[in-house]
């Protein structure tokens, strides 16, 4: 009877171990599908329309970069024409001109580097749909995503550290995203760049005043870097005056030989330094 007893107590003991390991593994999926929010499909389980918008901000801050990077090394401007009011540095880069012999600044203002960049945008408008096509679509099988390739671009805007670009989405072709009841909408998102463009147009104008004479725009502190002994602009004491700068200033020589020519190095997060050229012509 005492064997007897004692196994009818190790069955009841397998038993409850059974239970309680069923148990254990139906609430672990419980648990598992809560945090990852997925259902047995795979499939997620709310709509969210920020990770649709973070896609669409991502995609545009690459071609915005590829943009700074282009308009920059061409002196500011997308397509520079053959003309003589144009130049090529010792890379054989074409460089816009930042001053010429028949007066005038052929530098851009910020707002015209603006422009310039969304001349480039728009000519790259299907490397950031198939961007976002490409970024979306983990989230297409459980949403509706409407309208989201059917943006527009303004021209970007520029100050000394950042470079923002603005995405609308306007009239009838709202983004939205859907699933069941859930409806959330957006008319704009914003990305933005810690690029210091502002920073390398500013230097760019100094040293264009600093040649023609007009110090336009130049810090009184002029007279210390600008025609000194006979040089128009002195690379080493504007350095040493402006320290604080994170745009690097380097002077070369450019092709022809009576061009002076310099290289503005523009920190950029995980790549190269981008190329500014500002050449100018001597008269």
């Amino acid at each position: 009877m005492h064997k007897r007893g004692q196994v009818t107590v190790f069955i009841i003991l397998g038993i409850v171990i059974i239970a309680l390991v069923g148990i254990l593994f139906f609430f672990r999926g419980e648990i598992l599908g809560g945090i990852f929010n997925t259902e047995t499909s795979g499939l997620f389980t709310s709509a969210d329309i920020e990770p649709v918008k973070d896609v669409v901000q991502g995609c545009v801050e690459i071609t915005l970069m590829d943009a700074i990077e282009h308009v920059s090394n061409q002196g500011g401007y997308n397509s520079p024409i053959v003309s003589n009011f144009y130049s090529r540095d010792s890379y054989g880069v074409p460089v816009v001109y930042a001053w010429t012999c028949d007066g005038g600044t052929r530098l851009p203002s910020l707002d015209a580097l603006g422009v310039q960049l969304n001349l480039y945008m728009t000519d790259h408008r299907q490397e950031i749909v198939d961007c976002i096509d490409q970024g979306t679509e983990i989230y297409r099988n459980s949403w509706i995503i409407q309208n989201i390739n059917d943006f527009s671009l303004g021209d970007a805007s520029i100050s000394e550290n950042y470079v923002r670009q603005r995405i609308y989405y306007t009239g009838a072709n709202v983004l939205s995203v859907k699933k069941g009841d859930y409806v959330a909408t957006a008319t704009e998102i914003m990305a933005e760049l810690n690029i210091a463009l502002g920073q390398a147009q500013e230097m760019a104008a100094e040293i264009a005043s600093c040649f023609n004479g007009d110090f336009e725009g130049v810090s009184e502190a002029y007279n210390s870097y600008c025609n000194i002994d006979g040089v128009p602009f002195r690379v080493e004491l504007y350095n040493m005056r402006n320290y604080r700068n994170v745009v690097t200033l380097l002077h070369h020589n450019c092709d022809p030989v009576e061009d002076d020519c310099y290289h503005l190095l523009i920190p950029a997060p995980n790549r190269e330094d981008i190329l500014f050229n500002v050449a100018l012509k001597t008269c």
